[in-house]
């Protein structure tokens, strides 16, 4: 039973197949693998590892121009002004309370102490930060 099976999965064709191509460019098909392993790398560059270094090389000039006075916005949202500066820690002031905080909690300088101007300086981003009373939702 099962031979009639096998003998019809057969090729009836009795000329020999060749496996090997009929072309002699057989480098090609590496050369093209090289190409588009090059592509890939470049656009992983300048997709993920190029806009990575610009926005670090952005936050230390950040904290490199940070000083006392300066009003800040931590990752967390919260508005002070900066009260010390140690090499990792910034002491920042809400208020009545002073917290101390890593420079890398620092997300944004809002305004220097010298500077009138509310110019944002920050990681790119040009949002303008809201630092009026929040309003009450049942007031109208």
């Amino acid at each position: 039973m099962f031979d009639k099976i096998v003998l019809a999965a057969a090729p009836t064709s009795s000329a020999p197949q060749s496996t090997t191509p009929t072309t002699g460019g057989g480098d090609t098909g590496i050369l093209t693998m090289i190409i588009w392993l090059v592509v890939i790398v470049a656009i992983f560059y300048f997709l993920l590892i190029f806009p990575q270094r610009r926005q670090k090389k952005s936050f230390e000039n950040l904290m490199n121009n940070l000083k006392k006075g300066d009003t800040v916005v931590t990752i967390g949202g919260v508005i002070g002004k900066v009260t010390d500066i140690k090499s990792n820690t910034v002491k920042v002031r809400t208020g009545n309370t002073e917290m101390e905080v890593t420079k890398r909690a620092i997300s944004s300088v809002i305004k220097s102490d010298g500077s009138d101007s509310s110019e944002t300086k920050n990681n790119g981003d040009s949002k303008d930060i809201d630092q009026s009373e929040p309003k009450d939702p049942t007031e109208k």
